[in-house]
C-alpha cells in the first residue's frame, strides 16, 4: 500500500473518531457540522465509487432502523425529542461509520470470522461509552446491553463483510 493510501486510511479513522466524540455529546448541530466536515474530507480525498456510495446510503439506513426498534423496545433511553427514531446525533454516527467501511475497517471484513467478532466483542463498549457521555440512560442491565448490542452488531458485521467478499469476488 503507498505511503499516501495510509495516511489516508489514517486521517479516515480520525475523521471518525472526531465526529464520534462530537456525536456523542448529545449536540445535533455540532454533529451535523461535524458530519459535514467529514463528508467534505471524504468525498474530496477518498473519490469513493458506486459501489462505496451504496455503502454510505444503505448502511446508515439499516443502522438507524436497527438503533430505533433497540430505542422502541425500551433498551436506551435517549435525550430526544422524537419518539420513534433514534437523535439526530445518532444517525449522524451511522453515516460517519459507514464511510469507514471500504477505508479505516476494511480490514475488519479480509475474513469471515473477524467481523461477528469485533462485532460482539468491541463494538458495544463504543456504545456504552456513548451511552455515558451523551447523557442517554440504560434501560435494562449493563451486561444485557453489551450482549444484545454485541449480537446486533455481530450479525450486521458480518453481513457487511459478506457483501464486501461478494463485490470483491465479482470484480475479479
Amino acid at each position: 500500500m503507498a505511503k499516501e493510501s495510509k495516511h489516508l486510511l489514517v486521517l479516515n479513522a480520525l475523521l471518525f473518531q472526531l465526529v464520534w466524540f462530537v456525536a456523542v455529546q448529545g449536540n445535533n448541530l455540532y454533529a451535523l457540522f461535524a458530519l459535514a466536515f467529514l463528508l467534505v474530507a471524504h468525498f474530496s480525498l477518498m473519490k469513493p465509487d458506486e459501489q462505496e456510495l451504496r455503502l454510505i446510503f444503505a448502511v446508515p439506513v439499516v443502522g438507524i432502523i436497527a438503533d430505533s426498534l433497540i430505542m422502541n423496545t425500551g433498551w436506551i433511553e435517549y435525550h430526544n425529542d422524537n419518539t420513534f427514531m433514534i437523535p439526530i446525533w445518532l444517525c449522524v454516527l451511522w453515516i460517519a461509520f459507514a464511510t469507514t467501511l471500504k477505508h479505516s475497517m476494511n480490514w475488519v471484513f479480509k475474513t469471515s470470522w473477524l467481523p461477528p467478532l469485533v462485532g460482539l466483542l468491541i463494538v458495544p463498549f463504543s456504545y456504552w461509552a456513548g451511552i455515558k457521555l451523551s447523557g442517554s440512560q440504560l434501560l435494562i442491565p449493563m451486561e444485557r446491553m453489551l450482549l444484545l448490542e454485541g449480537l446486533v452488531w455481530a450479525v450486521l458485521l458480518t453481513l457487511i463483510g459478506y457483501i464486501e467478499r461478494k463485490q470483491m469476488q465479482s470484480l475479479c
